[in-house]
């Protein structure tokens, strides 16, 4: 059996944007921002992570995000209600990744609080 190595991390940058893939990015942006604490005038750090890391997902057709960061999680929920553009992104929060990889037997399964949230876990999925 042949073992599939997996693929190593990939970093995106804006550089390898092309011309219009940069302005529809920046059209996002903007759209976005306003929703955050992110000025793109001003390019301040707070939320700046976020806006350009949505909307460089959201041009370049990538399915999903993964954030702990509830405005981040808003944006994509809410997009066609707030028009953020995000409409065809979908979002997984972290305690879902954090549960799935529970289930499948990755993880400490033996810690109580975490066997409290598994539980909870279980109910909402309506697993078992």
């Amino acid at each position: 059996m042949k073992v599939r190595k997996p693929p190593g991390i990939i970093i995106h940058s804006d550089s390898q944007l092309s011309e219009p893939e940069m302005l529809l990015r920046n059209t996002i942006e903007d759209k976005i921002s306003p929703l955050t604490y992110y000025d793109p005038k001003v390019d301040n750090k707070r939320d700046r992570g976020e806006v350009k890391s949505l909307a460089f997902v959201a041009i370049k057709g990538m399915l999903y995000f993964a954030a702990h960061d509830n405005q981040a999680l808003l944006l994509i929920d809410k997009a066609e209600k707030w028009s953020t553009g995000l409409d065809n992104v979908q979002s997984i929060r972290m305690y879902e990744l954090i549960y799935y990889l529970s289930a499948i037997g990755i993880g400490d399964k033996d810690n109580l609080n975490w066997g409290e949230f598994r539980n909870k876990m279980d109910m909402f999925y309506k697993v078992k």
